[in-house]
């Protein structure tokens, strides 16, 4: 922990909120447990919250066999399954590889330069961390404010009907699941489902956006380290001995090396992300163009903005490690190599040669991670909804 504190606190700020983040969901990177209550406590209660909301969640699921469940509460359901499912996985994924990811953490901060930056270096750097902030800033508050509201709305709307209006209605709860009790039976036993189930919920929103967060914190300022190492590249001057090229090829050694480690790490995430994106953003679309009352709609819109910004974060900062990392070749180019030797050209000649065999994020080592990944999902995530919007008005 103390080691990660001495990193420069540009480079950690963002690192920071993702730990805390998943610090939330008992997935401990860097902080040491020292309470009874983190130690042994803690684990439990997460992890047996999240496993029976699950549990209580999929058996509910199982009315879709037995035909018991209309279309528009079908998509409402498998949404809410599909994201929970997922935000379990990608936990698991990090909690699993949490040593290599301290360590590409570390190793990065180590690399990062505040020091013997030309003018142009520091704006794109700061340039880069502003743009981090704000994406970071506008992914986290709506998921959070979309959560609460979510939650919060069924509980209001069954206040103000019961209290209020004094009409006759259920116990509403904020996801549907299956309990071996009835949840409405009693107040008491209402507000104690209803807690268990914002608990487990948060742990989930906790694992989602702890885990996307840090990795694109991570390409972020992957991405920005090639984008200074662009500018050395291209004012490097020969010298004897080329004491400060070896030193800037070093450096991009090393950036390759830490962008495979975190592809290594992430790709298995990034896997995830893709094959379970397109479902759940259809369905909430749907449950938002079927809903009977505005707060529904708005609820179910959104969801859907939640799920698709970090989406739409993932595939732009991969392309940024993309870019930057290609753009070496550039910088090489509009370097002044030919006033070195023989040597000093060849040394060039090797670095964009490398350069032009750009790093990227992939799903899986399958498929690079760009800008044109988040079409492609949006375009089939519309061929679903379609589908889904064709069912419902033809039975209708």
């Amino acid at each position: 922990m103390e080691e990660f504190h001495n990193l420069p606190e540009e480079y950690r700020e963002n690192i920071e909120h993702s730990l805390n983040l998943l610090t939330n969901g008992n997935i401990l990177i860097f902080h040491k447990p020292n309470s009874f209550f983190e130690k042994r406590f803690r684990p439990y209660v997460v992890i047996c919250s999240v496993v029976t909301y699950l549990a209580s969640l999929t058996m509910y699921l199982g009315k879709v066999f037995r035909g018991e469940l209309q279309l528009t509460e079908l998509s409402y359901v498998v949404s809410v399954y599909m994201v929970s499912v997922q935000a379990i996985l990608k936990a698991a994924i990090a909690y699993l590889n949490k040593e290599e990811i301290g360590s590409i953490i570390l190793e990065l901060g180590r690399l990062w330069r505040t020091q013997d930056l030309t003018e142009e270096q520091i704006n794109k750097k700061n340039a880069q961390l502003k743009r981090l902030k704000f994406c970071y800033a506008v992914v986290y508050w709506i998921n959070m404010i979309g959560s609460w509201q979510y939650i919060l709305a069924p509980l209001l709307e069954t206040v103000f009907r019961k209290f209020i209006l004094h009409e006759e209605c259920g116990l509403l709860l904020p996801f549907s699941c299956s309990f071996p009790f009835d949840p409405s039976g009693s107040w008491g036993r209402y507000i104690g489902v209803y807690i268990f189930e914002t608990y487990s919920m948060f742990r989930i929103v906790y694992f989602y956006l702890g885990v996307e967060f840090l990795m694109i914190s991570l390409c972020s300022n992957l991405a920005t380290e090639f984008t200074l190492l662009q500018e050395d590249l291209q004012n490097v001057k020969p010298e004897r001995n080329n004491i400060a090229l070896k030193a800037i090829i070093a450096n991009h050694q090393k950036l390759i090396n830490l962008s495979q480690q975190l592809d290594n790490v992430f790709d298995k995430v990034i896997f995830v992300n893709l094959t379970s994106a397109a479902v759940p953003l259809c369905f909430f679309g749907f449950s938002a163009k079927v809903a009977h009352g505005v707060l529904q709609m708005v609820n179910n819109f959104a969801a859907v903005i939640s799920l698709i910004l970090p989406l739409f974060n993932m595939c732009y900062f991969g392309e940024q490690i993309r870019e930057a990392s290609a753009g070496i070749s550039d910088s090489v180019y509009h370097n002044l190599w030919y006033r070195g030797d023989v040597r000093f050209q060849k040394i060039l000649c090797f670095v964009q040669r490398r350069s032009q065999k750009p790093c990227c994020m992939t799903s899986y080592k399958f498929s690079p991670i760009a800008l044109t990944t988040f079409t492609t999902v949006l375009s089939t995530t519309w061929s679903y909804f379609s589908l889904a919007s064709s069912l419902y008005e033809g039975e209708n």
